[in-house]
């Protein structure tokens, strides 16, 4: 855990960014709008939880669920709504797809793939 939680915050993040940039763009839709939402108290409570990862096992177990939690959120809510997006800014629709695209390695560094 301790080893993929840096390079998974920085995407996370990446992704945050990207959609911080153009709310204008995704506002449009309020079931992106609350999955953002929620995906972005995910970040805030790992962020929050980070600095103590190595001394508490219970945050460790914290940072697991809230990365599920965000997981999820990605994969089955602003993943499957960032296409509908495409017509109104394809620049944002690429970006967030970089941004999501980040892959992460063992020893926790991050590998953009390119498009």
């Amino acid at each position: 855990m301790e080893n993929l939680f840096p390079g998974k915050l920085a995407m996370y993040q990446a992704v945050k960014a990207v959609c911080d940039a153009k709310p204008s763009v995704w506002r449009r839709s309020t079931a992106f709008a609350d999955a953002f939402t929620d995906f972005c108290a995910c970040i805030e409570k790992l962020v929050q939880l980070q600095p103590a990862v190595d001394i508490f096992n219970t945050v460790a177990k914290g940072i697991a669920v809230e990365t599920e939690v965000a997981d999820t959120i990605l994969t089955t809510e602003m993943d499957e709504l960032i296409e509908q997006f495409e017509p109104v800014d394809v620049a944002f629709v690429d970006d967030y797809t970089a941004a999501r695209s980040m892959e992460i390695t063992g020893d926790g560094d991050q590998v953009f793939i390119t498009r």
